[in-house]
């Protein structure tokens, strides 16, 4: 089921499927890869990155495309990390369009603009009644409070209106 959506009113409207409906993950075949390992360079993991062939190269043939991954300590997962790296650009190349990571990417766009519009209409909001209030408070020219025994007490306007400001 796609939806669709308009960013903003300058561009055009895009398919975007829910967030369970992304494309399948890319996968290389093993043949169409060339992978070295490579003793790392800088990073965690103190002097033994230094002496351990943990970096993964991976050099797709056909395209020529190189992918590192040092991520981590642990070669297989390095392996796994390049793997999926490389799978991502090759789609990338191949179908624009249709990319996990643009389509990923939109949908980041879309939560962080939803949330600047929340909290822009929010903002406003509190805006809108912070000035209902002064406008309330505008037409009162003295303010008189009674005391227990009845009797009127004076209070300087400009003050009382700040404390009745602060407690609507």
């Amino acid at each position: 089921m796609l939806r669709l959506i308009r960013l903003s009113s300058s561009l055009p409207k895009v398919n975007i499927p829910k967030a369970n409906k992304m494309p399948a993950r890319p996968t290389i075949a093993e043949g169409d890869i060339k992978e070295k390992f490579i003793k790392g360079g800088s990073g965690k993991g103190g002097q033994k990155i230094n002496k351990t062939n943990s970096k993964v190269q991976l050099t797709h043939i056909a395209t020529g495309i190189v992918v590192t991954s040092q991520a981590t300590r642990s070669r297989e997962q390095n392996r796994k990390i390049a793997r999926e790296i490389l799978a991502l650009k090759l789609q990338d190349l191949e179908d624009p369009a249709n990319s996990r990571q643009r389509i990923v990417i939109e949908r980041q766009k879309m939560v962080k603009a939803r949330k600047n519009k929340r909290t822009k209409a929010k903002y406003e909001t509190l805006e809108k009644n912070k000035q209902e209030k002064e406008d309330l408070l505008e037409g009162i020219d003295e303010i008189v409070f009674i005391d227990e025994n009845s009797e009127p007490i004076q209070i300087d306007t400009k003050q009382s209106k700040q404390k009745l400001l602060k407690q609507l």
